[in-house]
């Protein structure tokens, strides 16, 4: 019973591990968000005011009140008619955020949801739109998810790209017939900046036309472009020494990027995977099993 709610931090954190453990609960971007949005709802229930202090009210971020644009999808309620879409919302941006997370890590998976966040909020203030609930990113994590497993069963074994544009399109018609046009451009863009942000940070790697944007590090499995050292051009001269042999892959690496295409396989099935990812699908598996004898 001690140990049950132990915190603890992993030994060797690697892009796929949680920031930390509590117990045997990891605590991911996806479960730090998530339970900020429930803990909103209790906020709402005990205090009104307090809570709409957090929600992105585009008169108060033009008065200097920037954190909104920050805190708007973390500020969910249960009034009215969209009580049970909101916790509903909830759920599936949990779904849906966890399997991006492990594919891209938890550090990228928190870029991307900060660069929706803030991108979709600013727009929203130049569009003086008031913003707030998990909804709108979720909505964009769901079509990340069809634009990543687009052949992915759904309902009836209907695929996931149908599912994807009946959703989205009435989203848009509910927003169109209610005169939100301005709701209409805000949920495009956050649409295409979680796109574009988990294209740049190693998934979707069908969307070819949708050329990545370089941010941060390299991604697993570039190789670093190395630049000469001054005076050694031209010398000839091969020194011989005693360097590190290149760094070899680890059956722990072998074995997160063969969960990985796992995953996919699981989800889209074996049409779903690229010939590159077949075949190095054959490549691990056939090197694991000469590692493990």
């Amino acid at each position: 019973m001690p140990g049950r709610y132990r915190f603890s931090f992993p030994p060797r954190r690697g892009h796929t591990d949680p920031w930390f453990r509590v117990g045997s609960l990891d605590i991911t971007t996806t479960v730090l968000v998530t339970a900020m949005c429930v803990v909103s709802l209790f906020v709402w229930s005990a205090s009104v005011d307090a809570w709409s202090h957090t929600a992105l009210v585009a008169s108060e971020v033009r008065r200097g009140q920037i954190w909104r644009v920050f805190t708007w999808p973390i500020t969910n309620d249960l009034s009215g008619n969209q009580a049970i879409w909101n916790v509903v919302s909830i759920a599936l941006f949990w779904y849906f955020g966890k399997e991006i997370e492990r594919q891209i890590g938890r550090i990228k998976f928190a870029w991307t949801l900060v660069l929706i966040t803030v991108i979709a909020g600013l727009v929203a203030s130049g569009l003086n739109v008031n913003l707030w609930s998990i909804h709108q990113i979720e909505v964009a994590l769901f079509v990340v998810f069809v634009a990543q497993y687009p052949k992915a069963p759904f309902f009836f074994g209907i695929p996931a790209w149908i599912i994807a544009l009946v959703f989205v399109g009435i989203e848009i018609l509910q927003y169109n017939a209610d005169g939100n046009y301005e709701l209409i451009i805000v949920l495009l863009v956050s649409i295409a900046t979680a796109v574009w942000a988990v294209r740049s940070f190693g998934m979707l790697h069908e969307l070819h036309w949708l050329p990545p944007i370089k941010l941060g590090r390299a991604r697993a499995g570039e190789k670093p472009r190395h630049r000469p050292s001054k005076g050694t051009s031209g010398s000839g001269v091969v020194i011989d020494g005693g360097w590190p042999a290149p760094a070899a892959s680890t059956p722990m690496h072998d074995q997160a990027e063969l969960d990985r295409i796992l995953d996919k396989i699981a989800a889209a099935g074996m049409d779903g995977l690229t010939s590159a990812e077949k075949k190095r699908l054959n490549e691990l598996s056939k090197r694991l099993r000469k590692k493990g004898n």
